[in-house]
């Protein structure tokens, strides 16, 4: 919804490239990490593109929800442990609460699925699913050549790309274990004391048996009971009832749960 000089203008100017586009014949490719946020008006999107003839195929990417959620947790967290210096961030395990859960479903596949499905003037709405052949996934490649309707050229290119990891997650250990010091300890150092930061910061990736925080069994079952849930939601049949379905999910979740999932206990370290 607009309510800003601003955003109306994005809007026009959509509108008329949309017209314009249209009035040549050409097919428009939208991507933006924001079409899975839960206020996103997706029936002003429709109102523009459906009287220009267009029918609107959606493409929703699926990831195991117990991966997710800890890559939703990663980069949350790291925007504002960026912005928010000497400012304690919560690790994954202290930060997954029922309210926590509650908001980061809103923009997970299933519901982001959903909304699209339900709204009027979707045509289709299709999911890849990225555990296919996960070492030899190819982001562009899968969506060039399996939705994009005449681009056989665009669909030899995808395939020649070099597969490398798109936005890696990044380990928060150091970083959140900075910001909490001076939680902890009276300690007098700025950002500018570069050399005692490094020299710190070196004594903590040298530290070994450091102590480790897992999730409750509630918490376990939770996470595990919603991935097995989405798996079936999302895939067909033949793929959940297979070994690299849900057999795969159990074991890939199992090995997980107790090493990546687990988060550094920084009030026992600095305490």
């Amino acid at each position: 919804k607009c309510s800003t000089p601003d955003q109306r203008d994005i809007i026009e100017y959509f509108r008329l490239f949309v017209d314009d586009a249209a009035a040549h014949g050409s097919n428009i490719l939208l991507s933006a990490e924001a079409f899975d946020q839960p206020n996103l008006n997706i029936t002003q999107l429709t109102s523009i593109l459906v009287p220009q003839q267009y029918k609107i195929h959606v493409v929703v990417y699926y990831r195991r929800f117990y991966d997710w959620i800890h890559s939703y947790h990663n980069q949350v967290t790291k925007g504002k442990a960026n912005r928010e210096k000497g400012k304690q961030h919560a690790t994954f395990v202290r930060w997954l609460t029922d309210d926590m859960l509650e908001e980061a479903m809103q923009s997970y596949s299933v519901a982001t699925y959903n909304r699209f499905k339900e709204a009027p003037g979707i045509f289709n709405v299709s999911v890849v699913n990225m555990h296919e052949d996960p070492d030899n996934f190819n982001t562009n490649a899968r969506f060039s050549c399996d939705h994009m309707d005449n681009a056989p050229h665009l669909c030899e290119i995808a395939k020649s790309d070099i597969v490398k990891p798109n936005n890696p997650s990044q380990n928060l250990d150091w970083k959140l274990f900075r910001n909490s010091i001076g939680i902890y300890h009276s300690i007098e150092l700025s950002d500018s004391d570069t050399d005692k930061w490094e020299q710190i910061e070196v004594k903590f990736h040298k530290m070994t048996n450091i102590p480790q925080l897992c999730l409750s069994t509630e918490w376990k079952k939770k996470l595990l009971q919603i991935s097995l849930e989405s798996e079936k939601a999302l895939t067909p049949e033949s793929w959940y009832s297979s070994e690299e379905g849900l057999e795969n999910l159990m074991l890939d979740f199992e090995e997980k749960i107790n090493s990546k999932l687990c988060s550094i206990d920084i009030e026992r370290i600095l305490l």
